[in-house]
């Protein structure tokens, strides 16, 4: 069964800077990323009553998005462009009029895939987007905010806005099901790279499918994730108007003739023998991952996942079950079943690691170990970058820091080298940025330990 998590987000955090320690809390800030090309605009020339203008430079950049979370509407106010618009020569590839249109339309193919990133030596951004259904492709303005790792980052009232593509449905009645047409990777026009299966339509469209999670998509339509009854390698995604109920009751009166015993005749039997042990309560599996990884498993009770007397595996089912430092993500395959929720059965649940919403900075001498004290101004440059690691959700509890995205980081904020005179150092030149502790984050005290030499 797969299903999304409703988010909560905590805000309201300090900024804070104790002895040789910079503590900064989450704020929205801007972060130059690693330069992948350039290209220029070319120069107005100056004419007898002409200012002179700024020559435009574009740098382009990679986006790190989950997979279900790189995906925008139209907010009908800025026309998409062959290039970032502040470019010469760009040309309009869906006017205002069009994207007006496409803001309104509840069509899944309507919505926009983001897939890079571009900014201008103005501090201006763009978005590099394609309708899923494929028909318009190109840049979009998007405001004065870096987004390159979260879309929510975008300038409210610009060219596009983060959405979801599905949301969760409620399952069948009936979950035995029979199909009438191919299965698809992701419900059609939900993802970006959604597919028929690889496995030939006539291997599995007379089989017995049972319906393991659903979904609804932008215009309202349900899809049934379904898993064939007898091939575990063959599961996808069909629309629910394509498949037919499957009644049960034929296999129920094979069980009863095979299994006669399982059904009590005896009364007086049962009656003077009520010294019988309490049955063992039905029990289930919830087996945690983090990017494929395992996290670990939880042995609950079928009656703890019981919602109006039916055991379900859903977000608000197992909320409670959740390892600290975790939450589960919000996509339409988070929770995979291995068939219906009975007794045995095992549910993998994928995670997502808690973003830190505070931080301490700490900077130690590589060769001595000791602990530096920043002056106050370098305090307040740790503070930034700080604010940058947390606003791009770069530090999460219990994980290692990414070195890489800390160094990119202290590049835009000047620290890769430090004056000594910043730094209860003795002597002249300065320190030059060596390496960060990995050493995963502390929730209870979150700190990023940054080395110079």
């Amino acid at each position: 069964m797969q299903s999304f998590l409703k988010k909560t987000v905590y805000a309201g955090l300090t900024l804070f800077a104790l002895g040789s320690l910079a503590a900064v809390n989450t704020t929205t800030a801007n972060a130059k990323k690693h330069v992948t090309t350039k290209r220029v605009a070319k120069k107005v020339k100056k004419g007898k009553h002409t200012k002179k203008q700024t020559k435009v430079t574009v740098t382009y950049y990679k986006v790190h998005f989950a997979e279900n979370a790189a995906y925008a509407k139209s907010n009908g106010v800025v026309s998409i462009m062959n290039k970032p618009g502040k470019l010469g020569n760009a040309k309009v590839v869906a006017n205002k009029t069009t994207m007006r249109r496409l803001a309104k339309s509840k069509l899944p193919e309507n919505v926009f895939h983001v897939y890079g990133m571009a900014k201008t030596n103005t501090g201006l951004y763009y978005a590099h987007v394609v309708t899923l259904g494929g028909k318009y492709r190109g840049w979009i303005y998007v405001g004065k905010n870096d987004f390159q790792y979260n879309l929510d980052n975008i300038t409210k009232n610009t060219g596009i806005s983060a959405t979801k593509t599905l949301r969760y449905g409620a399952n069948p009645s009936n979950v035995n099901v029979k199909i009438l047409d191919k299965l698809w990777t992701y419900p059609k026009f939900s993802r970006y790279n959604a597919r028929v299966v690889s496995h030939k339509k006539a291997s599995y469209i007379n089989d017995d499918f049972v319906v393991e999670s659903a979904v609804y998509n932008t215009r309202g339509w349900l899809y049934y994730y379904v898993q064939d009854a007898k091939k575990k390698s063959v599961n996808g995604w069909i629309y629910s108007g394509s498949t037919t109920a499957r009644s049960s009751k034929k296999d129920t009166k094979k069980t009863s003739k095979k299994n006669p015993a399982k059904i009590p005749t005896d009364n007086k039997q049962t009656q003077s023998n009520p010294t019988t042990t309490t049955p063992t309560p039905s029990t289930y599996n919830l087996v945690f991952k983090y990017n494929g990884n395992f996290v670990s498993t939880k042995i609950v009770n079928l009656s703890d996942l019981s919602v109006n007397g039916t055991p379900v595996v859903t977000p608000d089912s197992i909320a409670k079950f959740i390892p600290s430092n975790y939450q589960i993500t919000t996509d339409a395959n988070a929770i995979n079943t291995d068939g219906p929720i009975v007794n045995g059965g095992t549910a993998i649940i994928n995670l997502n690691a808690v973003p830190a919403t505070r931080l301490t900075i700490a900077i130690k001498q590589k060769d001595t170990g000791s602990l530096l004290t920043p002056s106050s101004d370098l305090v307040t440059t740790l503070n930034e970058a700080g604010q940058d690691l947390l606003n791009q959700k770069l530090v999460l509890n219990g994980q290692s820091i990414n070195a890489d995205a800390v160094k990119s980081i202290l590049t835009n904020r000047n620290l890769l080298s430090i004056d000594q005179s910043k730094l209860s150092t003795s002597g002249a030149g300065s320190l030059q940025f060596v390496g960060v502790d990995t050493t995963a984050i502390d929730a209870s005290n979150p700190t990023v330990t940054l080395y110079y030499k």
